[in-house]
C-alpha cells in the first residue's frame, strides 16, 4: 500500500461520545479535541458517536472540525435498554456497550472495505466489535487499526463487587486491544499496564499523551467569575487556599485528605481553606468526616461548576491536591498546571509523568495518610517557590500534553503503520 501524504490521511474514529454533545468528561473532550486538532494538521475523517441526547446536529462552533467539511459526523443507536434501567449503569452498559461496538465495527468496516479510510481509531471499548470483525477479514487486516483504551477503571477498582460485576468489560477490553496493530498508552509511566492488563504485546504499545487545549482553558477565565467566586465562597481573607477537583467517589481519595489536613490541624496557617470541587455518593460521608476531625469550618463542598467557574476557580488557588488511589492520565492535574498551579498528587496512573517531586509540587504514596500529611508539610514549609513551581507546570504542560504536540505525535502514529502496511 502506498503511503498517502498526512493531509490525504483519512480516519474512521470510533467512539461513543464526544464532547460538548455528550458531556464534559476525560474521554468526550478527549475525542472531540483530538480529531479538531487532527483537522487541524489536514487529516480527514468520520467520527462516529451516539446520537446527542436532545436530537439536534452538532454546529462547526460545538465541533470545530465540521467547519471545512475535512470531517463527517455519523451517529449509531446506543440506549436499547429500558428507561428504568440507567444506559451506564454497570448493567446498562453491559447490555448496551457490546450491541454498540458490534454495530459501530460492522459499520466501519464496510467503509474500510470501500476504500473510506486509510486508518482505524477506536476509543475504549469501542475497539471489540470491529476487531472481531478485521480478526476474520484479511483486507481489514491491511488498513492499520489503533485502539486507545484509556484510563481502564475496571482494571483499578478495589472494590471486589466492582472487579466482579466488571469482568464482562476486561474481556471486551482485552481482546479489542491486543488485536491493534497498535495500543495507546497515553502516559509513559503507564506503558507496562497494556501488556499486564489486556495482554498486548510491547512491541504494540505506542505511548501518545492524552492532552489539554491549553487555549480553551485559559479562555473560559473571566474576571467577573473570580470576583464573584472570591465573594461566594468567601475567599477573600484566607489562605492558603487548598483546592480539589472530582468525582465524589471513594477512589477519588478525598478521605485520605481529610484524615491528612486533620493530622495538621494544629500545623496550619490559620485562614486555610479546602475548597471542594465535585458531586457524587461520597458528600455525605465526607462532611460527617470533616465535621468529626473538627476542620468543617476550613472546608466547603462547592459542588458542580460549568467550565468557567472551574477554571476561573483554578486562578483563585494556592495549591491544588489529587489525593486519588488509582488514576487514569488525569485531566485534573493538567488543568490545574496550566494554572500554574503547584500540585500534590498521588503517584498514580500517568500523574508521575506529570508532577516531579521539588519541582513542581510533591508525589505521594497513594492511600497513605501518613506520606499525603508529610508532602502537605513540606510544601507548606517551601511555599516561596510556589510560583516557581506554577511555572514549571506550564512547561511541563505545553512541552508534553498540549494538544497541538500530542495531535502530532497521532499523525506520526498514523505515518508509522502506513509505512509498515
Amino acid at each position: 500500500m502506498s503511503t498517502p501524504p498526512a493531509e490525504a490521511t483519512r480516519v474512521a474514529m470510533l467512539a461513543r461520545v464526544v464532547y460538548p454533545l455528550h458531556g464534559f468528561g476525560g474521554i468526550e473532550r478527549h475525542v472531540g479535541h483530538l480529531v479538531t486538532h487532527l483537522a487541524r494538521l489536514g487529516v480527514s475523517g468520520t467520527l462516529y458517536v451516539q446520537p446527542p441526547p436532545d436530537g439536534h446536529r452538532p454546529t462547526a462552533a460545538e465541533i470545530p472540525a465540521l467547519a471545512d467539511g475535512r470531517w463527517a459526523l455519523s451517529t449509531l443507536r446506543y440506549d436499547r435498554t429500558s428507561p428504568l434501567l440507567p444506559p451506564n449503569g454497570i448493567l446498562g452498559r453491559q447490555i448496551n456497550y457490546p450491541w454498540y461496538s458490534w454495530q459501530l465495527g460492522v459499520t466501519a468496516a464496510a467503509a474500510v472495505r470501500r476504500g473510506a479510510f486509510d486508518v482505524v481509531h477506536s476509543q475504549g471499548l469501542c475497539a471489540t466489535g470491529y476487531a472481531a470483525i478485521r480478526a476474520r477479514d484479511p483486507l481489514l487486516r491491511r488498513v492499520p487499526f489503533v485502539a486507545n483504551p484509556h484510563g481502564m477503571e475496571e482494571f483499578r477498582t478495589p472494590d471486589w463487587r466492582k472487579w466482579l460485576a466488571y469482568a464482562p468489560f476486561r474481556a471486551l477490553y482485552a481482546y479489542g486491544h491486543r488485536t491493534a496493530d497498535r495500543a495507546i498508552a497515553t502516559d509513559a509511566c503507564t506503558k507496562d499496564d497494556l501488556p499486564r492488563y489486556l495482554g498486548v504485546d510491547p512491541a504494540r504499545v505506542a505511548v501518545v499523551p492524552s492532552a489539554i487545549d491549553v487555549d480553551e482553558c485559559l479562555g473560559f477565565v473571566r474576571a467577573d467569575l473570580r470576583a464573584d467566586l472570591r465573594a461566594r465562597l468567601g475567599l477573600g481573607e484566607s489562605g492558603p487556599t487548598l483546592l480539589s477537583v472530582g468525582r465524589l467517589e471513594r477512589n477519588k481519595g478525598f478521605h485520605i485528605l481529610i484524615a491528612a489536613l486533620a493530622g495538621l490541624r494544629d500545623e496550619l496557617p490559620p485562614q486555610w481553606r479546602w475548597l471542594l470541587v465535585g458531586v457524587g455518593k461520597e458528600r455525605s460521608a465526607l462532611e460527617q468526616q470533616a465535621r468529626e476531625a473538627d476542620i468543617a469550618a476550613h472546608v466547603t463542598f462547592v459542588g458542580k461548576l460549568d467550565d468557567a467557574e472551574l477554571h476561573s476557580l483554578y486562578e483563585e488557588a494556592d495549591l491544588v491536591i489529587h489525593p486519588t488511589l488509582y488514576e487514569g492520565s488525569s485531566l485534573v492535574t493538567l488543568e490545574a498546571m496550566i494554572h500554574r498551579k503547584p500540585i500534590i498528587a498521588s503517584a498514580a496512573g500517568g500523574i508521575p509523568d506529570k508532577v516531579f517531586s521539588g519541582r513542581n509540587g510533591y508525589l505521594a504514596r497513594p492511600g497513605s495518610v501518613e506520606d499525603l500529611a508529610e508532602k502537605l508539610r513540606a510544601a507548606l514549609a517551601n511555599r516561596a517557590r510556589w510560583p516557581a513551581w506554577g511555572e514549571e507546570s506550564v512547561k511541563i504542560v505545553t512541552s508534553t500534553f498540549a494538544w497541538p504536540v500530542v495531535a502530532r505525535k497521532t499523525v506520526e502514529l498514523y505515518r508509522e503503520l502506513l509505512c509498515e502496511c
